[in-house]
């Protein structure tokens, strides 16, 4: 059985494996931060005492509690008068089974959300889930499990979980709800969303969905007003997109194939932390040699466990990147042919408006020395220019490359050196790695760079860089997220719907939903989406207190559900009312989830729910009445060569999983260098965003984090939300073995807390004009000077006042709305001050 699990990086000193660090902030003084001089001091270790985690047995079955709580039994919050405690059936008992204890074995698949899909193997005793282990059945490389998947035994059988549906009776917004029978729910759901058809059209009602819901069908059946701008995870992407044609956000190989990498370059990634599974991956392929450098703002777990850290400043990637660029360059490492013959360097540009020359037949044009003239880019060869300017019918033209090459004059090594604060040498020095000692990976995050409004200047700036080098297409190459412990090689249809049933689009960004007029009415949210998608909380409850009708699905009521007026119960992944709960592709696995127990107290199946919903509008009939109806129509219509035919009983008969055809081949996405574009080109030129000066990369600042902003004076400190292995978002945060890890706090560098009076665990009060929170403070020196750092996700009754998005910046800026897939929630480009509760 592999488990994995990794040391805090919260831990000092700098682990020894940790070969070269690079000390560069003059405002860190004398001291020697993040070197072995530091003290031993494990004050950044989270919660309170390490202890020993044991597996521990339920004392109640469903049935005998039910019978016990009655209808009373609603909700497990704190502190909500007259419900029903959940702490009688969760005391933990003997581990071991009574003598003649019915005992089963069940298959099911974990989180796709932080992109383990771990394939699990569950030992249900007496109708309990008592004890979650990897499924040996899986590939080798795949049998996996995490401490959060561990844990699910307390996240299932948690004390907050919604025990039945509830309906608000006080104001909006004042927490107070009482039960009711499914059949008062649905009926005040379907009253509400037709109130809300019937006044303001279909596209009134809009529907936030968690990435993990496995309900597909509601969204479409109900026409509900939908935009794809969700603010989150889309930066990066953004920028690479228009290079790729906006049909793929990054070009990044299996995981497995970085054993073939020499020059790992990782910018605010945090892989080992974030995607705990498929680390070992990580490690593979540094002890097959290859070289891997991190660049982040703070000393990171995947910091702990490379050959190089390098600290930024942040918000700077796009700079980092532009002044490798510039190294690339100045000193012609970069690959001619490549350039020339799969990306668009080589296309003519107007030195007068910059719009690209096209033929009568929309083909765009490169130069032909022999004729003196243009011609198609389809009749490229090995004498057409990547450089030059060239008179054509009166008008002047230079290549993109030769554009590029002007434009990074001001974007120097130096200049990069200045912003980031990375020494011009190490620049230089990485550059020439990236360039020369190759195959390369250029890994970048989601959780940290992606968070400010210039996020997509950067993935511009980092596509560049694989089409000056060719470090893309190839084994032991990569550009992008690197999400995935291999690919799915099949897709599962939807379930068919009529032709009618789609969503109807608008163009406001869900986020910006509070501050703009819009036609929502209707707000149904599938898990917290009111405290994921939003910034700058205080104005969204504002705007949640003029909606018709607010509707919150979820597992566990947790911080927006204050605010709805109908809450309803979801089951868990481990629950189902039928043997067979749903299906996946993915990882190179068909995977089977069957009924591990049946649903607690009066919750339902995200299936069974988006059933009986569909139903109580009239809409039921085109749904699949089973989910193994559903999975049947799935696993018979699977498109792929790589798939044998594969039927329930079939995965059933091999606990759960099949592996597909050349599982064990790593994935290289665009290995035959023909890109999803229309040129099938790297398109490194831009002319959609001339407008805004980013037909090619112009580093900016951010907005409220710049050196310069006015805001630094009464709120000098960079407030960071970043991911952290104990949880999936804000999934797990009432795990109780996990919160002897892990409590909710602001982590601080000890410097700047000494100057603010500040000890350790004290509560704090964090603040700006926007609003604030209050929580503990913990010491932490891997934390950068000048910042603070809290774990995206934490819940309000975790804090001891507010909530960690009342802060947040939700400022949108004008490009972002002709962006791929939308404006930017700038959550990291936000400054605060601090002070002692």
């Amino acid at each position: 059985m592999t488990i994995c699990y990794l040391d805090c990086h919260r831990i000092w000193p700098i682990p020894c494996n940790v070969r070269r660090t690079i000390l560069l902030s003059p405002h860190w003084g004398n001291k020697v931060w993040g070197s072995r001089a530091l003290s031993a001091n494990r004050s950044g270790q989270r919660g309170e005492e390490m202890g020993e985690v044991t597996s521990s047995r339920v004392g109640l079955t469903r049935r005998s509690f039910l019978k016990t709580a009655g209808a009373a039994g609603a909700l497990g919050l704190a502190g909500a008068a007259g419900m029903t405690s959940s702490s009688n059936w969760l005391a933990p008992v003997e581990a071991n089974a009574d003598e003649g204890a019915e005992e089963r074995v069940a298959y099911t698949y974990h989180q796709k959300h932080c992109r383990g899909n771990c394939m699990l193997k569950c030992t249900v005793r007496d109708g309990r889930l008592c004890k979650i282990e990897p499924n040996m059945a899986a590939a080798k490389g795949f049998q996996s499990v995490c401490l959060k998947g561990l844990s699910e035994i307390q996240h299932v059988y948690s004390a907050d979980r919604i025990q039945s549906p509830m309906k608000r009776v006080g104001e909006r917004g004042s927490g107070e709800f009482v039960a009711i029978s499914w059949d008062e729910a649905l009926d005040i759901f379907s009253e509400n969303v037709k109130s809300c058809w019937d006044k303001y059209g279909k596209s009134s009602v809009y529907l936030a969905a968690a990435t993990e819901s496995e309900i597909s069908n509601m969204r479409n059946i109900m026409q509900c007003g939908y935009t794809s701008y969700h603010g989150i995870d889309i930066g990066i992407s953004n920028g690479l997109a228009p290079m790729f044609g906006f049909k793929a956000a990054s070009a990044v190989n299996d995981i497995r194939d970085w054993k073939n990498c020499k020059t790992f370059i990782a910018i605010s990634l945090n892989f080992i932390e974030t995607s705990l599974t498929h680390s070992r991956h990580y490690f593979n392929a540094m002890e097959a040699g290859m070289h891997t450098i991190v660049i982040d703002p703070h000393y990171s777990s995947m910091a702990s466990k490379s050959d190089e850290w390098i600290p930024i400043e942040p918000g700077t990637d796009g700079a980092f990147y532009l002044g490798m660029a510039s190294s690339i360059i100045d000193n012609e490492w970069y690959d001619k042919a490549f350039m020339r013959d799969h990306t668009t360097f080589p296309f003519l540009v107007s030195t007068v408006d910059g719009t690209m020359l096209e033929s009568p037949e929309g083909d765009f044009m490169v130069w032909d020395p022999t004729t003196s003239a243009p011609k198609s880019y389809m009749e490229t060869n090995d004498q057409t220019p990547l450089e030059g300017e060239f008179d054509y019918e009166g008008v002047t033209y230079a290549t993109a490359f030769t554009l590029f090459k002007e434009g990074q004059k001001t974007q120097s090594v130096e200049w990069a050196a200045d912003v980031t604060k990375i020494p011009a040498s190490e620049i230089e020095r990485i550059a020439k790695m990236y360039a020369l000692d190759t195959p390369s990976v250029l890994a970048i995050g989601q959780g940290g760079c992606d968070k400010y409004n210039n996020s997509d200047i950067a993935g511009h700036a980092a596509g560049i860089l694989a089409a000056l080098t060719g470090n893309i297409g190839k084994s032991g190459t990569g550009l992008g997220y690197p999400g995935n412990g291999g690919y799915a090689s099949a897709t599962l249809p939807s379930w068919p719907l009529k032709p009618e049933m789609k969503t109807s689009s608008f163009k406001t960004p869900v986020y910006e939903l509070p501050y703009v007029e819009n036609d929502i009415r209707c707000y149904i949210t599938l898990g917290d989406q009111i405290m994921q998608h939003f910034a700058d909380l205080n104005k969204v409850y504002e705007w949640l207190m003029t909606l018709d009708f607010v509707c919150y699905i979820d597992i566990h009521a947790i911080s927006g559900s204050q605010y709805a007026d109908l809450i309803l119960p979801i089951s868990s992944r481990f629950e189902s009312e039928t043997e067979i709960g749903g299906v996946q592709a993915v990882r190179d696995h068909i995977m089977l989830r069957e009924k591990v127990i049946e649903p607690l107290f009066e919750s339902k199946s995200e299936y069974e729910l988006e059933r009986m919903l569909m139903d109580s509008l009239g809409l039921g009939d085109v749904m699949h009445k089973t989910t193994e109806e559903l999975v049947s129509y799935q696993l018979a219509n699977i498109k792929s060569p790589l798939v044998d035919q594969v039927t329930i009983e079939s995965l059933q008969a091999n606990q759960g999983v099949m592996t597909v055809k050349n599982a064990d081949t790593p994935y290289c996405p665009m290995k035959s260098l023909k890109f999803p574009s229309p040129t099938g080109r790297l398109e490194v030129y831009y002319d959609k965003y001339l407008k805004f000066n980013q037909a090619l990369p112009v580093f900016e600042y951010p907005e409220e984090t710049a050196p310069d902003s006015d805001v630094r004076a009464k709120y000098p400190l960079q407030y960071a939300q970043s991911r952290t292995r104990f949880h999936i978002h804000d999934q797990f945060c009432d795990s109780t073995w996990i919160q002897e890890l892990y409590k909710t706090c602001v982590e601080m560098n000890p410097v700047d807390m000494k100057s603010r009076g500040l000890s350790d665990k004290d509560d704090i009060v964090v603040y700006n004009d926007r609003g604030e929170f209050s929580c503990p403070v913990r010491s932490n020196e891997s934390i950068r000077p000048g910042s603070i750092r809290i774990m995206e996700g934490e819940w309000t009754k975790f804090m001891k006042s507010g909530n960690y998005q009342n802060v947040t910046n939700p400022t949108i800026i004008p490009r972002g709305r002709v962006m791929a897939y939308g404006p930017v929630i700038p959550y990291n480009d936000t400054l605060v001050e601090v002070k002692k509760a």
